[in-house]
């Protein structure tokens, strides 16, 4: 990115209206006032040596960085939840590595600082010694509560690069405690967004902007620690980075800098030209907008691959609604979220040379996934939402190479958000708000070559530990009775997704606890299965209040998992969806299921073995081992061979039978003698045919349909209710106005599942991947 010292600054005004209305995302050439000079100097010949060892050591100092600010914060979101990030960024922005906090924000880091160089180079200035603070997500943040504090750093008085974190912040004000704000309708609900502001000046601490900054919040003192332990992050991090500057040299480290960022950026391209020119798209369904609020909304998303480049659009979302909104800022951020760990698993979390490969066709225009101002954004919704459907798209692209195949996965936790925060009078009657990361720490989907992790977190951050039971006891007021994994929660597949845990909670010490029930509805999962798998159970969530359990601990009665529990108390059932107020005082219980990971694969395909060895394990539940995998045991426990074959053969053949024919049966043939061409998808391939291009199934040839008008038209349908699926998998008819249901596409020649979808019944067969029409000629 080229940046303009010279500018004409009369549009400033407009261009600063548009930024609130529509959302910053910079132009080819950043406006900066000519007062501040740019540090651009930097060598291109390092020996490789040399780059390595300063790549290494940007790596640790930004590692150090994030151990600074986790030691001197005063918060569970920071030291268990992981919710935050640094990193070090060049002069003009972009990110040269970031840390295995939350990844998203290696989208939002530059948008940061160009919005700073842009609007604040002139007035207020950019001087050696400030620091900037802001949590405006029409700048660049998810929502108001995360946090950004940043630094220039100067080299003989010319802007040399930056130093930055980002922190969830607990408690910042808005309509209800802790900001996740479910009813708001717009963002004057919401906590006040702070564009940038030097909260630093010269070295010096404003003690007016720090004011302004905390007395927003009901917890003001904790909100200074956690403020001031971003201020030290970022503090040691400037002093070690001048420090390697000294050593090095400024155009050494320079140099090291562009060279990371240009090394990723090649790697990123090198590895999308394995990939066949072709789009990919996405559209699902949402719910849970506002409380009370039945209605289904619209997310699409699609990516158009051309050489080694990606171009992103969002056309076909929905207009925002409701509080689960995000900027077009944070949509982009959520994108190269999902491409790091798949296209850049070995480049440091360099964020800006995965984002130098993407192209975003986002218009200013009011959609959920693009808010306009005053929308809003508090939720975390859109963001985990967003974040499912970019991941889910990119793994299903990358799974036509198998080369890349290899390093993507199936839907994650957080793929459908719960918020569980907590507020009121804790134990020792202080006014508390807390948020215990239990119902965020589910587990991994099925990757394409393995079952997922257990409890293994999710692609948002790279690092998910869960947090110790004694150490959310000791902070807010509950105790737990138990946290158990819950055996028979993954997603079905060829790989199956990995499986969550259950978390029971009592009330303690306190007669005004609150606890929220939170987030997207869970009967429409966000955990959509990969090329055939099934999709993965949102979690549960159960309330009971005034119950006898502190007289039955008092006794030594403990029930120690969701059935004993559920057993004593039939009371204890689903609150209603969206309320932030669910009293958890003493004698109140409140239990929550964390995401399970997504299926990989069509179930017939997993391998017998691995489903006796799960029915052992007790991973299925009673009667999907025949009903999902068609897997017959004998007497002793093993696979009975010959059994199990035909019971596969009967299920294809059945499935078939029972599915809806294809709306428009492929009559042509591949031609003979042709050799294949590139997969779109794992199960899908293009073959050479008498009138263009066709696309086959992956698994016996059969033509399904022209390449650049998709296949699932020449696919058989089969429709089922979710609940059906699995037992943890709610009924949609519960909380939404219309049916959905679990459609998969079979190859209408061996019956497998190529793909599968989340659908209304009465929605026709969208063209989820297509080649270019010149690859088609008819």
């Amino acid at each position: 990115m080229s940046v303009d010292l010279n500018p004409s600054l009369a549009d400033e005004p407009q261009r600063r209206a548009a930024s609130l209305r529509d959302g910053y995302i910079p132009g080819e050439r950043l406006i900066v006032d000519p007062s501040l000079e740019f540090h651009t100097e930097f060598d291109d010949d390092l020996d490789p040596v040399t780059y390595e060892v300063l790549r290494s050591k940007f790596w640790n100092l930004n590692w150090d960085h994030q151990e600074t600010l986790r030691r001197a914060s005063g918060s569970l979101v920071v030291v268990y939840g992981y919710d935050f990030n640094t990193s070090i960024q060049t002069e003009d922005g972009e990110g040269v590595v970031f840390g295995p906090g939350n990844l998203f924000f290696s989208g939002c880091a530059d948008l940061c600082v160009r919005w700073t160089l842009e609007h604040r180079s002139m007035n207020v200035g950019i001087r050696p010694g400030d620091v900037f603070i802001q949590d405006d997500p029409w700048v660049g943040t998810n929502h108001q509560m995360d946090t950004a504090v940043y630094a220039p750093v100067f080299v003989d008085g010319r802007l040399f690069s930056w130093v930055y974190n980002v922190v969830h912040q607990r408690e910042l004000g808005g309509l209800e405690p802790g900001g996740f704000v479910q009813q708001a309708q717009d963002v004057y609900a919401e906590a006040i967004a702070m564009p940038p502001i030097k909260l630093v000046e010269d070295g010096e601490l404003r003690e007016d902007v720090l004011d302004m900054w905390v007395r927003r919040s009901r917890l003001p003192d904790l909100m200074t620690l956690e403020t001031k332990a971003q201020l030290a992050g970022v503090q040691f991090a400037k002093r070690r980075l001048e420090e390697m500057i000294d050593r090095y040299g400024p155009r050494t480290v320079k140099g090291a800098m562009k060279a990371v960022i240009d090394n990723t950026s090649a790697a990123v391209g090198r590895r999308l030209s394995r990939l066949p020119d072709a789009t990919w798209s996405d559209r699902r369904y949402v719910a849970g907008a506002s409380p009370g609020d039945r209605e289904l909304y619209k997310l699409a998303l699609s990516f158009e691959k051309r050489g080694d480049r990606v171009r992103v659009s969002n056309e076909g979302t929905d207009r925002s609604a409701g509080s689960f909104n995000i900027t077009r800022g944070v949509l982009r951020a959520l994108i190269a979220n999902a491409f790091i760990p798949f296209l850049a698993y070995d480049q440091f979390l360099c964020g800006a040379g995965v984002l130098r490969q993407i192209d975003f066709d986002v218009p200013g225009e009011d959609t959920i996934t693009s808010a306009r101002h005053p929308a809003a954004v508090s939720t975390s919704i859109g963001l985990t939402t967003a974040g499912a459907q970019a991941h889910y798209l990119a793994a299903k692209m990358l799974s036509a190479d198998p080369e890349s195949r290899e390093h993507v996965f199936a839907a994650t936790m957080l793929h459908t958000l719960v918020v569980n925060h907590m507020f009121g009078t804790d134990q020792y009657g202080q006014t508390y708000a807390h948020f215990p990361f239990d119902s965020n720490v589910g587990a991994t989907g099925a990757f394409t070559f393995r079952d997922g992790i257990d409890h293994g977190g999710g692609i948002l951050s790279t690092i998910n530990p869960v947090g110790s039971c004694e150490g959310y006891e000791r902070e807010i007021p509950f105790l737990y009775l138990f946290r158990r994994e819950m055996p028979a929660s993954g997603g079905h597949g060829q790989w199956r997704g990995g499986c969550s845990f259950v978390s029971g909670l009592t009330g303690h010490g306190t007669e005004e606890s609150f606890i929220s029930s939170g987030g997207l509805f869970q009967t429409v999962t966000q955990g959509i299965g990969l090329v055939g798998g099934f999709p993965a159970t949102a979690g549960v969530m159960r309330h009971a209040v005034d119950t006898d359990i502190r007289e039955r601990l008092a006794a030594g009665e403990m029930p120690g998992d969701p059935v004993a529990l559920g057993a004593i108390y039939p009371e204890l059932t689903p609150p209603p969806p969206k309320k932030f107020d669910n009293s958890l005082k003493e004698g109140d219980l409140f239990e929550t299921w964390s995401q399970a990971g997504a299926g990989y694969g069509d179930p017939l395909l997993r391998e017998p073995e691995r489903v006796a060895a799960d029915a052992a394990d007790g991973r299925l539940a009673e009667g999907e081992l025949e009903r999902i995998y068609a897997v017959v045991l004998d007497a002793d426990g093993g696979v009975d061979e010959a059994a199990t074959e035909a019971a596969r053969d009967r299920a294809r053949r059945d499935r078939l039978a029972a599915a809806r024919p294809p709306r428009r049966p492929c009559t042509t043939e591949i031609l003979p003698e042709a050799a294949p061409g590139p997969h779109v998808l794992a199960t899908v391939q293009a073959w050479p045919g008498e009138d263009g291009e066709l696309l086959c199934c992956a698994n016996c040839q059969k033509p399904l349909g022209p390449s650049d008008g998709g296949y699932r038209e020449g696919c058989a349908e089969l429709e089922q209710p979710l609940p059906e699926l699995s037992p943890y998998l709610g009924d949609p008819s519960t909380q939404v106005s219309e049916p959905l249901v679990f459609r998969r596409y079979l190859c209408p020649g061996c019956g497998i599942a190529v793909d599968g979808e989340i659908c209304r019944p009465t929605d026709e067969p969208r063209i989820d991947v297509s080649l270019p029409p010149e690859r088609s000629p008819r």
